[in-house]
């Protein structure tokens, strides 16, 4: 969710406004952020009194909607921010922020077509546009997921996704969310590695276990318990962990690890739930496994002796057993639970079994008035169906498969309507039905050679051999199958069409050297998973391919999985390549193996290839670097710097010698050993006085010597910069790092030689004004930052400068307007101070509502400030003074949570002030405290708090 602040951001940068409102709207904004939700609309009141005529009121309402929408008050929302599209002079990006509020509050009604009719009112043509269009999009996506209609939100989920902006990570972890839910688990987990490459790390037990579910729902069981494992380790105890423990007992169960299962089972005796839920699992598998027997054992265990689920894993466990009637008996006792249509099914299906076709044809009225979903119809229909076929009442089997396929017009469905259709004679229907499937499935390959032949028989049973003899030359286009070319052969012989019979008797299948290239081309094409096939079928066992043909398909298929970034695979199929007798491409097999292994956060395993790479003479100088740059990465830098000093010495490629010297020295420079680096960057400088990468040594030469206090270095590696460098920047800056270093070492005479080199005359006089600072010379330094005053880079320290010498001088009106240029300034690094002294001269002078003010802004909008504890402090002092004791306690309960040590003067306080409001039990619970954190100043209270006056 997009902060309020936005809002305000908006307002910060319109160049009409006053230096004084934009400081009270971004007051507004933080008191919103950290929840001070009384004291912001104290200010919201007290900012349109202070400004009637502002302009900017309509933002304030609009705030207010957005507040009302923060607290759930989805109404007062609407109608606050209905009320703020009707105000004049709107800009667009002020309608984009109402569209945005007012569209969320419409989603939290779960009014959804309102929401999107006013997302269809934003203004995407701008960065806060597209924005404010994929919030919109994400809370009506997030309000669909959370209704259960799983489709409407990945629709509305992926038109957000679309526009890849600042909320992508949290779309994609919703559309995993509803992928999931929709049963799409590949997809989930698609979703869920798209969310870490982008950095997701929210949600942790959520997502191992959608991870873990979608690979277990896939069957990726290895995979699956990765995640659970991580679940169930961590410290975490949600319904998330207990699924996963439960799942983990079923992927075991599938794995035959019987052992590790019951483990799991044994360690749940203690919780009766997961003990219960456990033992379904073994009877499940078993089940499954067809040891229906111990399925029997195992359900017969489980306590909760009429439950549904228990008595329908039995009845199935007795009907696998064939032991009918006992299954019957128990599918009965279902007739009345939730598993009434399992029970009417499995009745049917036993008698189906029997072959009792007649008593499932005389029992049609048992799903008389049964809400069926249409899946669970189609499965009645089809027993009916197929009952009625058995018993060659095809009419009845063409009407139920027929409503099967009204119902649900699918493939399946039409091709059992055919088949059925076919058996009954001079019956039309067949080539309606047949041309039906043609237009609706031109490419399917499942059915259509059985319904080519119908077909075909069709025809010639009507006397229409040469439409018969077209329709399976038609399908040779496009198949290879024998049954089709021995009934075409048929045909053929029967017209005695011989030449077309050794044609067909002729046909090859296709050449391995064209797969092949539509492997290399896929791969181009960057659809790696349709390369990976076309490969496969080269190099798999049996494949006709010469070895040539073989070793360059499997050289190409290890490329594919580098540029899938499958780095497993590169690294299995990669290895396997490099132990063969195969010569195509090696080294760059070798190469890719030993990256991959680097991206696998194996370094190890990774120089080892880049050990064997070295062996290449094109790629020795290439492989050694590497090496290097291995060990860098893991900060192993004495081991980097081995081996880069081997590339810079040994190296043929100039390049690989010269990055190999920089980058010794920048391990050495990391390492903090400055005489090994000093010996290094002058050898550096010497052999390479054209290096793009001298300056850079120069650089590192002179901060590390600053580090380590060797100031006179220091300053010499500096200057030496200054004077060789022709980067205007580099030069800037070394003449900064010169003046600095200066000041730090005290020597004013240098550090004011140094400075007349600046330049730019502003910045001079700001060095200039700073050494007289420090010099403390506060007059002359006077005269420098009234002339600052009139810059807009430096004002801001000449305000505050300047308000120091005032407060020095104990002229508070001059000190207090000087400090409030900072404080009315656009940005500022010294609004921090300027606002603490001006406090400072409020609470000195007892006007304790404005220092209130100006502390609290000073430490809700500069929290990391050194002011910020002591503003916090002096707040609570203040209302304090005021006899305001409960806003006092507030703000010593705020700071008993800082990282201050002085807990004890915080607890002394919210014990008095806590007497003082006569809650004497809350006083007592901080003297509680205040003896854990310091016994002996505890005792003065010791009386008191047990049995003493309490009035």
């Amino acid at each position: 969710m997009r902060k309020l602040k936005l809002l305000i951001a908006g307002l910060l940068i319109c160049s009409g406004l006053y230096a004084s409102q934009k400081e009270d709207i971004k007051f507004l904004d933080q008191l919103f952020i950290q929840k001070k939700y009384s004291m912001a609309l104290q200010e919201s009141n007290r900012f349109i009194e202070k400004y009637p005529n502002s302009k900017y009121l309509k933002n304030i309402i609009i705030r207010m909607g957005q507040v009302y929408y923060m607290n759930g008050d989805y109404s007062n929302s609407i109608r606050v921010l209905n009320k703020a599209l009707n105000l004049k002079k709107l800009k667009e990006d002020d309608k984009n922020t109402i569209y945005l509020y007012l569209a969320k509050s419409y989603a939290g009604k779960k009014e959804y077509n309102s929401a999107k009719k006013i997302a269809g009112m934003v203004n995407r043509s701008t960065v806060d546009g597209k924005d404010t269009y994929e919030d919109i999009l994400l809370s009506i996506g997030r309000g669909y997921l959370d209704n259960g209609d799983y489709l409407r939100a990945q629709s509305q989920l992926n038109d957000a996704l679309l526009l890849q902006g600042s909320r992508y990570n949290e779309i994609v972890l919703n559309l995993a969310l509803a992928a999931y839910n929709n049963s799409q688990y590949i997809k989930t987990t698609v979703y869920l590695d798209e969310f870490y490459r982008g950095g997701g790390k929210s949600n942790e037990g959520l997502v191992n276990y959608l991870y873990g579910s979608s690979y277990y729902k896939i069957n990726e069981n290895t995979k699956a318990l990765e995640y659970f494992n991580k679940l169930i380790k961590s410290p975490e105890n949600s319904e998330y962990k207990s699924l996963a423990i439960l799942t983990s007992v079923e992927i075991y169960l599938k794995q035959e690890n019987i052992e590790k299962a019951k483990s799991i089972l044994l360690s749940l005796k203690n919780n009766s739930k997961l003990y219960n839920e456990a033992l379904k699992s073994f009877g499940d598998y078993f089940l499954v496994k067809n040891n229906n027997k111990e399925a029997i054992d195992y359900y017969s265990q489980i306590t909760s002796k009429n439950n549904s689920e228990v008595i329908y894993g039995i009845a199935l466990s007795e009907y696998k057993l064939k032991n009918y009637d006992t299954a019957l008996v128990s599918f009965r006792k279902l007739f009345t639970t939730k598993y009434k249509k399992e029970s009417i099914y499995y009745q049917m299906l036993i008698e189906y079994q029997r072959k009792n076709y007649s008593w499932i044809l005389e029992n049609i009225n048992l799903v008389n008035g049964i809400n069926y979903l249409p899946a669970e119809k189609i499965a009645i229909n089809n027993l009916i169906g197929t009952s009625a076929f058995e018993k060659g009442d095809f009419i009845k089997a063409k009407e139920f498969y027929k409503k099967n396929y009204d119902m649900s017009p699918t493939k399946e469905n039409l091709y059992k309507l055919i088949v059925a259709t076919s058996k009954l004679k001079n019956n039309k229907d067949i080539y309606s039905y047949i041309k039906e499937y043609n237009n609706m499935y031109p490419t399917d390959q499942e059915y259509r050679k059985n319904i080519t032949m119908i077909l075909a028989n069709e025809y010639i049973g009507d006397k229409k051999s040469e439409e018969a003899v077209e329709l399976y030359k038609n399908y040779l286009e496009t198949n290879r199958d024998t049954d089709i070319i021995s009934n075409l052969i048929d045909v053929l012989i029967a017209q005695k069409d011989y030449n077309d019979v050794l044609e067909y008797l002729n046909i090859q299948d296709s050449s391995e050297e064209n797969t092949y290239l539509k492997g290399i081309a896929t791969m181009g094409m960057g659809k790696y998973d349709e390369a990976e096939i076309y490969f496969n079928q080269i190099t798999k066992d049996d494949s006709k391919a010469d070895k040539a043909l073989k070793e360059k398909a499997k050289y190409n298929s290890i490329r594919n999985y580098f540029l899938w970034e499958k780095y497993p695979d590169v690294v299995n199929y990669g290895e396997k390549y490099i132990q063969s007798d195969s010569l195509f491409g090696l080294e760059d097999v070798v190469d890719k193996v030993a990256i991959s292994y680097f991206r696998m956060d194996n370094p190890e395993k990774a120089r080892e290839y880049f050990d064997k790479l070295k062996l290449v003479s094109n790629m020795g100088d290439y492989a050694q670097f590497q090496i290097g740059e291995t060990y860098y990465s893991e900060k192993d830098y004495l081991k980097a710097i081995e081996n880069y000093h081997i590339s810079a010495t040994t190296a043929k490629d100039p390049k690989y010698r010269e990055n190999g010297a920089y980058w010794e020295i920048s391990s050495l420079y990391l390492m903090k050993n400055i005489p090994e680096f000093t010996t290094k960057s002058n050898e550096f400088i010497k052999e390479y006085p054209d290096s793009s990468l001298k300056d850079n040594v120069f650089l590192m030469e002179g901060e590390l010597y600053g580090i380590n206090g060797d100031y006179e270095n220091s300053i010499a590696t500096y200057e030496n910069l200054y004077n060789e460098t022709l980067d205007k920047d580099l030069k800037e800056k070394s003449l900064m790092k010169i003046i600095d270093l200066n000041q730090s070492n005290k020597n004013f005479e240098k550090e004011l030689e140094w400075i007349e080199k600046i330049t730019t005359d502003n910045k001079k006089t700001y060095y200039t004004a700073r050494y007289l600072i420090r010099k403390n010379e506060p007059e002359k330094a006077k005269i420098e930052l009234e002339k600052l005053l009139l810059t807009d880079d430096y004002k801001d320290f000449a305000g505050v400068s300047l308000g120091d010498y005032y407060l020095s001088k104990k002229d508070y009106v001059s000190a207090e307007k000087n400090y409030d240029i900072a404080i009315q300034m656009e940005s500022s690094a010294y609004k921090d101070k300027a606002l603490y002294e001006v406090a400072n001269i409020q609470k000195d002078s007892d006007q304790l509502k404005d220092a209130i003010r100006n502390y609290t802004k000073l430490y809700v909008l500069y929290p990391q400030s050194k002011y910020s504890l002591e503003s916090q402090i002096r707040i609570a002092e203040s209302y304090e003074k005021l006899e305001e004791y409960k806003e006092a306690s507030a703000q010593y309960e705020e700071l008993l949570k800082s990282k201050s040590t002085n807990k004890d003067y915080f607890l002394e306080k919210l014990i008095f002030l806590n007497l003082k409001l006569k809650k004497v039990e809350k006083a007592k619970e901080y003297y509680l405290k205040l003896q854990e954190v310091d016994p002996k100043l505890s005792e003065k209270y010791k009386n008191f708090f047990n049995g003493g006056d309490k009035e």
